[in-house]
Formats: C-alpha cells, sequence, structure tokens
C-alpha cells in the first residue's frame, strides 16, 4: 500500500473487514415447519407487581399487532398449532450513576419478559427465553417520562420476540 495516503489505506482495511464479516455471515433460517400454519397469543400476563395495568395492555397490542405483519402463520383466538405466552417479569425504575453533590438527572426503565414459544401440533417447547430491554429517560420528565421510556422498551422487546420466532426457522 505505498503510495497511498493514509485516509485512503484506512478507507480500502475498513472495506477489507466489512468484506471478511459479510462473508462469514450466514442466514441458517429456513423454511416454515409444515404442520405449523396458526398460532395463538396468549394474555399477557403481568407478574411485575409494578400495578400499572396500560404496559401489559401496550404490549399484547403492539406483540398482535407486529406478529400479524411478519410471521407467516395465521393468528387466531383458540385453538392453534403453536402458542406464544409471555409474562412481564419485571418492571424496574433504577438510578443511573449519580456523583456525591450531583442531582439525579435522568433515570433507567428496564422491562425483562419471559416468552415460551409452544408447539402445540408436536406438544414441545421450541424455544423459551427472557428478554431484557431499557430505556433512560430525564427525571425532569416525571411521570410522563418514564411512561414513554417503558412503552419504548416494551416496543424493542416486541421487536426482539418477533426476530426469535422468524429466526427459529
Amino acid at each position: 500500500m505505498r503510495g497511498l495516503s493514509e485516509s485512503t489505506q484506512n478507507v480500502l482495511s475498513i472495506l477489507c473487514v466489512s468484506c471478511l464479516l459479510v462473508s462469514c455471515y450466514s442466514f441458517t433460517g429456513g423454511r416454515l415447519p409444515a404442520h405449523l400454519r396458526t398460532f395463538a397469543l396468549a394474555p399477557v400476563v403481568d407478574q411485575s407487581g409494578f400495578g400499572v395495568p396500560m404496559y401489559r395492555e401496550y404490549l399484547a397490542t403492539q406483540l398482535s399487532r407486529r406478529l400479524q405483519q411478519e410471521v407467516p402463520l395465521q393468528l387466531v383466538s383458540g385453538e392453534a398449532d403453536a402458542r406464544l405466552a409471555v409474562r412481564v417479569q419485571r418492571i424496574s425504575d433504577l438510578t443511573l450513576t449519580v456523583r456525591p453533590g450531583d442531582i439525579e438527572r435522568e433515570r433507567r426503565a428496564e422491562v425483562a419478559v419471559e416468552v415460551e414459544f409452544y408447539d402445540a401440533v408436536k406438544r414441545r417447547t421450541l424455544w423459551q427465553r427472557t428478554f431484557v430491554r431499557s430505556d433512560i429517560y430525564p427525571v425532569a420528565g416525571g411521570q410522563a417520562a418514564r411512561d414513554r421510556a417503558i412503552l419504548q422498551a416494551l416496543e424493542m422487546l416486541c421487536d426482539d420476540i418477533v426476530l426469535a420466532i422468524v429466526s427459529a426457522w
């Protein structure tokens, strides 16, 4: 690489590393199992003790909407080939690092959910995982800012759950 400027060498190095990383990636997802055509979303259960039913309802609504858009199974109520069960395990309102003498300016809202994807035809759990997401909010924003942070964390959890379902095939 003699004769090339340092910035050109950096760009070429980044390009080479990017090509190497892309070549290592492989998508292992395949076809949807033939015996799965429908799925049911069990009512979202809130075991967090946080006491705000709006969060459970929001998670259920958003998850149902996202699953209908992105999962190639038909969402049904009642009996289905597969079932998705979601339990809100924890909703936390946590203090970020504050130095002595400082005023707390930001907090972190964290939500943990446990999700089970069950194959009702073969009567076995396809996978069971715990997902945790958080968002930081300004203390000055009060309850409204905390609500927005928790709802944002729930949106990210919906993304994680849908991705886990789709990538399982």
